[in-house]
C-alpha cells in the first residue's frame, strides 16, 4: 500500500479518534458529576491532574525514540532499530519504577491533606491505582517509533477509539449500578492494560523483526537518546506554560469570572487546532527517512507540498471560525459572551500560522535540530507572559489574547522559517514562494463568503450553521486546491479521494 494511502487512512482515523474522545467527554462529564457528586468528581479531577503530571517523566524520550527508530528504518537497519527500542525500554522501566515509588509516597502523603476520615482510604487507593497505571504505560513508549515509522497511525487510532468507547460503556454500567470512584480508577487501569497489549500487537505486526531483550540495550545509544530528548522536554514544558499562563494572568489582574469568556474562545481554537494536528501531524518519520538518505530534493518537495496543504486547511478552518464563530457562540453560550469571539479571532491568527508551518517543526526534528524549536518556544512563552502582563492592564481580555498572538505570529512566521530552512539546506524564499498561490486562492473565496453571510444570511441555529459551513468548505477547498497546487500535486490529491465527484472539483 502506498505511503499516501497510509497517511490518508491515518489522518481520517486520527481525526475520528479526536472526535470520539470529545463526544464521549461531552456526555460523560455531566453523567459523572451527577452520579459521583461534586465532591468525588472534584477529587477524581485532581487525581487526573496528578496523572497528567506523571507524564512529564517521559522527558521527551518518545520523540527521541521515534526519530532514531525512523532513521534506522530509513537505512534498512533492523538491528539498530532493535537496539534503540531496547535501550529506550531499559530507560522506561527505570522511569516506571520511579513513578511507582513516587505514587506510593504520594498515596501515603495524601492522607495528611484529607480532613474527612472516611475519605482517606478511598483517596489513597485512587492515587496509588492511577499512579501505577501510568507507570505501567511507560515501557510501551519504547515502541513509539515503530508504529509511527511504519505509518500505522490508523491502527493505533482505531485501538484508541475502541478503548475509549469500551471505557465509556464500562464506566456508565458500573457507576450506574452504584459503584463509586474507585471503580472508575479500576476501569481506567484495566482498559489501559488492554490498550497496551493491543498497541504491542500492532507494533509487532508492523515490525516482525522486533526483538525484546534488554541485552540489546546500549549505553552509547542511551546518551544519544537523552541528548535528543532533553530539547523535546523543554518544548513540552513550554507548551504547557503557553496553554496555562493566560488563565493565571486573567485571574490575577481581572477576576476568576473573566477566565470563562477567554476559555470559551480558547476552547474553540484548541478544538480546531487539535483536529487539524491529528489530520496532518504525521511526517517526522518520513522526513527522517529522507534526511537519513541525504535525499534533500524529496525532503524539500514533500515539505513544501505539506506546507501548502496545511495552509489551505488552516485558512479554511480558521476562516470558518471567523465567519460563523460569533453566531455559534451566541447560540451555544448566549450573547453575554460576545467578547469570547474576539478572543477567539486573535488567538486563531497565531495558532493557524503555527499549524501552517508545522512541517518545518517536523523537518527540524528529523534533522536533529529541534533544539532551535525549543529555544524559539522558550522565547515565545517568555514574551507571551511579558506582553500579556502589560497589555491586560490596558485592553483586558483582548490584551491577554494579543500578548499570546503577537509572539507566536512573529516567531512562527519569520524566525522559525529562517532557521528551519537553513537547517535543511533550503532557500527561505522557496518556502515563502510556495505559500502565495494557495493563500490567494483560498483567502479570496473566504472573504467573499464572509461578506455575503454577514450582509444577508446571518445564521442563528445549528442547522443553518452546519449547512453554510459545509458549503463554505466545498467552495473554499475546491478553489484553494484547484488554483493553489501544481498539476502533479493535484494528481496526487485526486488519488486520495474515493468519490468521483470530489475528484472533479480539483
Amino acid at each position: 500500500m502506498s505511503t499516501a494511502i497510509e497517511l490518508l487512512k491515518g489522518s481520517v482515523t486520527r481525526v475520528s479518534q479526536t472526535f470520539v474522545s470529545i463526544v464521549v467527554a461531552f456526555f460523560m462529564m455531566p453523567f459523572l458529576i451527577h452520579e459521583l457528586g461534586d465532591h468525588w468528581y472534584g477529587i477524581w479531577t485532581v487525581v487526573g491532574s496528578l496523572a497528567a503530571a506523571y507524564h512529564l517523566f517521559d522527558m521527551g524520550m518518545a520523540s527521541a525514540v521515534t526519530r532514531y527508530v525512523s532513521r534506522a528504518f530509513g537505512l534498512n537497519d533492523d538491528q539498530q532499530a532493535n537496539v534503540t527500542i531496547n535501550t529506550a525500554l531499559a530507560i522506561y522501566i527505570a522511569i516506571a519504577v520511579v513513578i511507582i515509588l513516587v505514587s506510593i509516597v504520594a498515596s501515603a502523603i495524601s492522607r495528611g491533606f484529607i480532613d474527612n476520615e472516611a475519605d482517606k482510604d478511598t483517596i489513597q487507593w485512587l492515587v496509588l491505582i492511577i499512579g501505577v497505571s501510568v507507570a505501567l504505560e511507560f515501557p510501551f513508549n519504547a515502541l513509539a517509533g515503530v508504529a509511527n515509522a511504519k505509518l500505522k497511525f490508523h491502527q493505533v487510532a482505531l485501538v484508541r477509539i475502541i478503548m475509549t468507547l469500551l471505557g465509556a460503556v464500562l464506566t456508565w454500567w458500573f457507576i450506574s449500578i452504584g459503584y463509586g470512584v474507585v471503580a472508575l480508577a479500576v476501569i481506567t487501569f484495566c482498559t489501559a492494560r488492554v490498550s497496551n497489549i493491543l498497541y504491542y500487537l500492532v507494533c509487532k505486526s508492523a515490525f516482525p523483526a522486533l526483538r525484546i531483550s534488554l541485552s540489546l540495550a546500549a549505553r552509547d545509544n542511551s546518551k544519544e537518546l537523552f541528548k535528543y530528548s532533553i530539547w523535546s522536554f523543554v518544548i513540552a514544558i513550554a507548551y504547557q506554560m503557553r496553554n496555562n499562563v493566560d488563565n493565571f494572568v486573567i485571574a490575577g489582574f481581572l477576576s476568576a469570572a473573566s477566565v470563562t469568556p477567554y476559555a470559551i474562545g480558547l476552547r474553540l481554537v484548541d478544538y480546531v487546532a487539535q483536529f487539524l494536528s491529528q489530520a496532518t501531524n504525521m511526517f517526522v518519520p518520513i522526513f527522517t527517512a529522507y534526511h537519513a538518505k541525504e535525499d534533500n530534493r524529496e525532503l524539500h518537495s514533500k515539505l513544501l507540498f505539506i506546507t501548502r496543504l496545511n495552509l489551505v486547511l488552516a485558512l479554511i478552518a480558521g476562516g470558518g471560525l471567523v465567519i460563523f464563530g460569533e453566531a455559534f457562540i451566541n447560540r451555544w453560550m448566549g450573547p453575554s459572551y460576545s467578547e469570547a469571539y474576539w478572543v477567539m479571532v486573535i488567538l486563531l491568527v497565531g495558532r493557524m500560522i503555527g499549524f501552517a508551518n508545522h512541517p518545518l517543526n517536523s523537518a527540524m526534528y528529523a534533522a536533529n535540530k529541534h533544539s532551535i524549536v525549543a529555544k524559539i518556544d522558550v522565547v515565545e512563552v517568555s514574551f507571551n507572559l511579558v506582553l500579556s502582563l502589560i497589555l491586560v492592564q490596558y485592553y483586558d481580555l483582548i490584551g491577554v489574547a494579543l500578548g499570546t498572538m503577537i509572539p507566536l505570529l512573529t516567531l512562527r512566521a519569520f524566525v522559525l522559517p529562517f532557521f528551519a530552512c537553513r537547517s535543511i539546506d533550503m532557500p527561505a524564499y522557496h518556502y515563502y514562494a510556495c505559500l502565495i498561490r494557495p493563500f490567494l486562492a483560498t483567502t479570496l473565496p473566504l472573504v467573499s463568503i464572509y461578506l455575503w453571510v454577514h450582509a444577508t444570511v446571518k445564521p442563528e441555529d445549528y442547522f443553518q450553521l452546519a449547512g453554510l459551513s459545509a458549503l463554505m468548505i466545498i467552495i473554499a477547498a475546491g478553489i484553494g486546491v484547484k488554483f493553489g497546487f501544481s498539476d502533479s500535486e493535484k494528481t496526487e490529491l485526486r488519488k486520495l479521494l474515493p468519490i468521483k465527484q470530489l475528484k472533479i472539483l480539483i
